[in-house]
């Protein structure tokens, strides 16, 4: 795209959509999920993001200036932020609180897995345009098109396999079955409230949901940040090619999956559920290594 006459702060400005649209999005699109069934609304998301990618690499007008691309991707980045509010959801009905943590770094893995695949299949799609010419538009398109199809399938077999609650199925609630309550008198406080209720009570004025969103912010600051450079820090700085940042930046990924499992394991192990004094250690710990970067 930079040869096609775009600059890296244009570029910049344009993906910073993505991020923008995500967080705004997790936030509203979180409050529509909690009234909704998780089986409908994460596959819904993710088929909206892959039109939008098909639509970016079949359609070259829509990467073909800086304010349609920051429109187009700030589009993207709104339906991407339907995936986390379902997911959350799905994991605190189906996992009970001694497993929980384990379990949320499974479901975790899965930026890994997206994350390491996609310079590899950027890079794929590019290469299969580039030797095919299908359709007659650039290469780089590519880029979108495979990625929106495997985005599809993943859909497809998400509503197959999601369920919204036990309940929902004839099951009886998780803390019934696994005798695992939140409080001793084994009482169960889920009811339905409504979303007024659910934001100006228990979400707005919250102090501890304040202080994970900062915290959130420089995480992602963190993880964006390498994310989206890597692949061109790689191959312009340290002059390797497309194809070998890509698999540089596949392994990277790949190796935060070990540390998610076992970051799971000690918050429910050694932490004992205590997720925010496990989550103030990793961040510790991610600053203490980006002093040596």
């Amino acid at each position: 795209m930079i040869k096609a006459g775009f600059s890296k702060a244009e570029l910049g400005f344009a993906l910073s959509a993505v991020s923008l649209a995500y967080g705004i999005s997790k936030f509203v699109m979180g409050i529509v999920s909690d009234q909704s069934n998780a089986r409908l609304f994460l596959p819904l998301g993710l088929t909206m993001a892959a039109l939008v990618n098909l639509a970016m690499g079949f359609i070259p007008a829509l990467t073909g200036s800086v304010t349609i691309m920051f429109i187009v991707l700030f589009v993207l980045g709104w339906f991407q932020g339907m995936g986390w509010p379902p997911s959350g959801r799905v994991l605190v009905h189906w996992y009970s609180i001694n497993e929980r943590g384990g379990k949320t770094a499974i479901w975790n893995v899965a930026h890994n897995v997206g994350g390491g695949f996609m310079a590899p299949l950027a890079t794929a799609g590019i290469a299969i345009l580039a030797s095919t010419q299908l359709f007659g538009i650039s290469s780089y398109h590519g880029a979108f098109i495979l990625p929106a199809i495997i985005g599809l399938v993943v859909a497809v077999f998400a509503y197959l396999t999601i369920r919204d609650t036990p309940e929902s199925v004839g099951l009886p609630p998780i803390e019934e079955y696994r005798q695992d309550y939140p409080n001793e008198d084994h009482h169960l406080f889920e009811k339905e409230m409504t979303t007024k209720e659910i934001l100006f009570k228990y979400v707005l004025n919250n102090k501890w949901i304040w202080v994970i969103a900062v915290a959130n912010i420089f995480v992602y600051l963190v993880r964006y940040g390498v994310e989206n450079w890597a692949p061109t820090y790689l191959t312009e700085v340290k002059h390797i090619n497309l194809g070998a940042s890509s698999w540089a930046y596949f392994w990277y990924e790949m190796a935060g999956i070990p540390g998610t499992l076992f970051a799971g394991w000690m918050s429910d192990k050694i932490f004992k559920g205590r997720r925010g004094p496990a989550g103030f250690f990793f961040m510790l710990v991610v600053t203490v290594l980006f002093s040596f970067i």
